[in-house]
């Protein structure tokens, strides 16, 4: 006969390995009207806006823009001049969700991006834009703490209980905050802004009385003219916060994790011609946010009855111990080489790509190319553009029993400076990890109960023995259908761990 359980159901969100796809384009622009021709091109750079994804039937689209800023030297007047212009970002990812997956975590990079002159009116460009998907799909953990019948049927369980952490509910949310750059004194006046470039990072992310509190800032970096033509830069964080609605039943135990994407920017000078030292940034980001919640299982991982034949069937449950932020910097010094005398830098810039991990027992070496751009001036005051590519490496220790995988690189704090014979740059790969501790624990999913069928032969009664180096009583009592209350109580024992080394035990069997 089938027996009844003691079940518990836990509504939860699996994360599924990330998707990773990479989309290479080409497109032809022509320079408008009210730009003059190109004599020559200093740089062109790209910002990525991932504004939407949606999710149908195994598959998932993603929609955005790649905003291209391109820096050149006019052919009329010898100047430096820019435009922009957008390139649209369509990808589906077909056949690639696993069935049940409802949401997931979008985040983007430019990997690749060259931009050349055909002509002095037209420019191609060519753009590798890498997505990464992290899907998660909507599941149930079910456990098995004890069996409704077990008295009744003479039936022994052994239970382990867990600590783990689950993905109690998934939340996002669009939102766009404003606030303004401000030139300090020893900064000329902005008469055109040039050239941006725009990131956003988490700072803080936690949960207050069923509410995610998330902080972060925004780092801006512009190159702009000043009212009499000189080049100049200027960078700022701008910090900003956000209240997203997360459960209304949370408690200490919940906590939240956030991924950030940009979905556009916008920014302006403001003030009188002459004296315009207020750059306005509008910010317009995504928030992604899982919810984690600690909770106790407790799961039946043995059993056997003193009066009935047990059919059980057991299945292997994958557990989430819990899950571990790790950062480290890692220092990073570069001397690039110009060919020309350096006057001064304008700006420096670090994007990360390629980033590989190989994890040791107690260690994750993580690996990532790190591409270096500096605008600069040589010795004649002409802008020109250099950058690098180089290899970063860091080891990095992980917690005993976790696996680690990167949730991010970042660089803070670049600083440049002309030495001889070009420029050095200096910055901390700032390298963060997840570390999920995985539990793997056997639990009864059903079982059936039949009258035991009696041996002809007779069983003995008493057995004398004593308990291996490796047995508990558990094993004990199973191999001789008793109890491990009746072993204690035949040897006038309070508990397992007043039981003897090696001595012998007096063990009660059932017939």
């Amino acid at each position: 006969m089938e027996l009844e359980l003691c079940k518990e159901t836990y509504s939860c969100y699996e994360a599924l390995p990330p998707l990773i796809e990479t989309r290479e384009q080409s497109a032809e622009t022509i320079i408008p009207d009210y730009c003059p021709d190109i004599a020559r091109i200093v740089e062109g750079s790209g910002c990525l806006f991932v504004r939407s994804r949606e999710i149908a039937d195994g598959r998932v689209s993603v929609s955005g823009s790649l905003r291209v800023t391109l820096l050149y030297i006019a052919d009329a007047s010898g100047g430096l001049r820019s435009f922009s212009y957008t390139l649209p970002v369509e990808e589906t990812l077909d056949g690639r969700l696993r069935e049940g997956c409802t949401e997931a975590g979008v985040n983007g990079c430019v990997s690749a991006l060259e931009v050349r002159a055909l002509n002095p009116r037209k420019i191609m460009t060519r753009a590798a834009v890498e997505l990464t998907l992290t899907p998660y799909c909507a599941a149930q953990l079910t456990t098995c703490g004890d069996v409704a019948q077990r008295a009744e049927h003479g039936i022994e369980t052994l239970c382990e209980t867990r600590e783990i952490s689950i993905i109690k509910a998934l939340r996002s949310k669009d939102f766009v905050f404003s606030d303004d750059l401000v030139l300090s004194s020893s900064k000329e006046p902005a008469a055109e802004l040039l050239r941006e470039s725009v990131s956003a990072r988490t700072t803080e992310c936690r949960l207050i009385g069923g509410k995610v509190i998330l902080k972060g800032v925004v780092c801006v970096n512009i190159l702009y003219l000043s009212e009499v033509g000189n080049l100049c830069s200027a960078a700022a964080e701008l910090p900003f916060s956000q209240i997203i609605e997360g459960l209304e039943d949370a408690d200490e135990d919940t906590s939240a994790e956030a991924d950030l994407r940009l979905t556009g920017a916008e920014l302006r000078i403001d003030g009188e011609s002459g004296s315009a030292r207020t750059i306005s940034a509008k910010i317009f980001l995504h928030a992604f946010v899982a919810l984690r919640q600690r909770c106790s299982v407790r799961c039946v991982t043995d059993l056997y009855s003193t009066s009935c034949e047990l059919s059980p069937q057991m299945q292997t449950l994958e557990l989430c111990g819990g899950v571990e932020t790790v950062t480290q910097e890692q220092s990073v010094r570069e001397q690039i080489e110009t060919g020309v005398e350096v006057s001064s830098v304008l700006c420096a810039e670090v994007h990360f790509g390629g980033i590989s991990l190989v994890q040791e027992e107690s260690a994750a070496n993580v690996r990532c190319t790190a591409l270096i751009r500096v605008i600069y001036l040589d010795e004649g005051g002409a802008p020109l553009m250099v950058e690098r590519r180089v290899e970063v490496a860091s080891r990095i220790a992980v917690p005993a029993g976790c696996t680690a995988s990167v949730r991010g690189v970042s660089a803070c704090e670049i600083s440049a400076a002309a030495v001889a014979d070009g420029i050095e740059v200096r910055f901390p790969a700032v390298f963060m990890l997840e570390c999920i501790s995985q539990q793997r624990c056997a639990c009864l999913c059903a079982l059936k109960a039949e009258p035991r069928q009696e041996s002809e032969g007779r069983r003995p009664s008493l057995v004398l023995r004593a308990k291996g180096a490796e047995e508990r009583l558990w094993d004990l009592a199973k191999l001789y259908r008793t109890t491990i209350a009746d072993i204690l109580a035949a040897n006038e024992l309070s508990a397992e761990a007043d039981v003897p080394s090696g001595e012998m035990l007096l063990i009660p069997c059932r017939r």
